[in-house]
């Protein structure tokens, strides 16, 4: 189990729903708070946030924000078992690249 895993395995207020890999660097994009929940966060491997700027309100706010940073070209894949949102975020960035 990797230190992410068992972040994200003992937290009730993050929720994982895409990993993105560049190189040795690895984000998290998680909906932050309830199950209902419409805010997202990019997350270091150790649960920090990966920029001042959050959270954010919208999967279109997380592309913009990937984007501005310069992870647009990295393809979204799921975590867990809910694909839908890692291929909305993938579909967002491609439109924008």
């Amino acid at each position: 189990m990797t230190s992410a895993e068992a972040f994200f395995h003992g937290s009730q207020i993050y929720e994982p729903v895409t990993l993105l890999r560049r190189g040795d660097e690895i984000l998290y994009v998680a909906r932050v708070g309830m199950k209902a929940s419409r805010q997202f966060m990019v997350l270091t491997p150790t649960g920090e946030p990966a920029w001042p700027h959050e959270p954010l309100g919208s999967l279109s706010d997380v592309g913009w924000a990937l984007r501005a940073h310069e992870w647009h070209h990295v393809t979204p894949e799921s975590v867990g078992q809910n694909e839908r949102l890692a291929k909305i975020l993938a579909r967002l960035l491609s439109e924008r690249a």
